[in-house]
């Protein structure tokens, strides 16, 4: 039989855990936006998603994206959008990403749903308006630059 003393000393100890649980997961929320072109998928292989404009604060950058896809049925017009988190310094957008798919199973290759994150702690959580079009990265990395290049 559990004393008060006892029932005292675990509650604590799960109120504890808790609080430590939450702090280290606690989910970062957005301070930022992406936000893609609307994309015409003329062929079934799909399209690149290459050019953005980023929201930080109360300015605007473009920004280009190396490394991920769209794909789903032909004749399908998809936006794509994501949320910016972590991101406390502008330049630490511009790194090198890896994605939440880092070794995914056969069956668990692309989403609707993906996140991407760098090393200085950026996450992006990048989202189609259309659950039959998938977001996909071309290879291990994704990498995001300030400018769209010519």
């Amino acid at each position: 039989m559990m004393t008060l003393k006892s029932i005292t000393q675990w509650t604590g100890a799960a109120l504890a855990l808790l609080i430590a649980a939450t702090a280290s997961g606690a989910s970062q929320i957005a301070v930022g936006q992406l936000a893609f072109e609307p994309i015409g998928l003329k062929e079934a292989s799909g399209a690149k998603l290459e050019r953005a404009i980023l929201t930080y604060g109360d300015e605007a950058y473009e920004v280009r994206v190396n490394g991920l896809g769209i794909g789903g049925a032909a004749g399908v017009t998809v936006t794509v959008t994501a949320e910016v988190r972590g991101l406390t310094n502008l330049m630490d957008l511009e790194d090198i990403f890896v994605t939440a798919l880092a070794d995914p199973s056969e069956t668990d290759v692309s989403s609707d749903d993906l996140w991407i994150q760098s090393d200085r702690g950026v996450r992006i959580r990048l989202r189609t308006d259309n659950p039959n079009v998938a977001i996909a990265p071309g290879g291990d990395e994704v990498r995001l630059l300030f400018g769209w290049g010519e």
